[in-house]
């Protein structure tokens, strides 16, 4: 179990130095993909509750050290949109790509709407209009394509619980 969560954590570790580093130099704006937010809404539809918090909260809280923000803002705003991933994970939508899709679009607005309350609540000036056009619907429409190719991916790499079997 220990080692599940330091190789989870280095893992998110790798996705945040990307997210605040390459990601901006190899994608011009407006918007990006959010790796962290995609890492830990996946994790939100394949895990239990607790370790999708755990996933937004340190993805989070390494994303705001790598990229120099306010430290706990994009933690804050990842655990606000995971309880609805989570929710929104039944087994009945589990083999299909359409929640996923629509929770990745819908997350990524809840996300960035969180975090410029939170920037406010700092004294940051927010745009909102701009936000609206140059961050929050490219980033959705990145995110949404990231997540339909992300998802299957780690679905298929997820462990499966064997089938009981029930003696004749």
């Amino acid at each position: 179990m220990r080692r599940r969560w330091v190789r989870a954590v280095g893992a998110l570790g790798i996705i945040a130095l990307l997210q605040a580093t390459w990601i901006p130099m190899w994608i011009p704006e407006p918007g990006r993909p959010n790796l962290v937010f995609l890492a830990a809404m996946t994790a939100a539809f394949l895990a239990p509750l607790g370790e999708g918090l755990g996933w937004a909260l340190a993805g989070g809280l390494l994303l705001d050290l790598f990229s120099g923000g306010p430290m706990g803002h994009s933690a804050l705003a990842l655990m606000a949109v995971v309880p609805l991933a989570h929710g929104m994970s039944r087994p009945v939508f589990r083999g299909r790509l359409v929640m996923p899709g629509l929770m990745a679009a819908v997350g990524t607005f809840l996300m960035e709407g969180v975090r410029g309350i939170l920037l406010m609540a700092l004294q940051y000036p927010v745009d909102w209009d701009l936000a609206f056009r140059q961050v929050m619907l490219p980033e959705a429409l990145w995110n949404t394509a990231g997540m339909l190719v992300l998802y299957p991916a780690f679905r298929a790499l997820r462990p499966r619980p064997e089938r009981p079997t029930f003696p004749s």
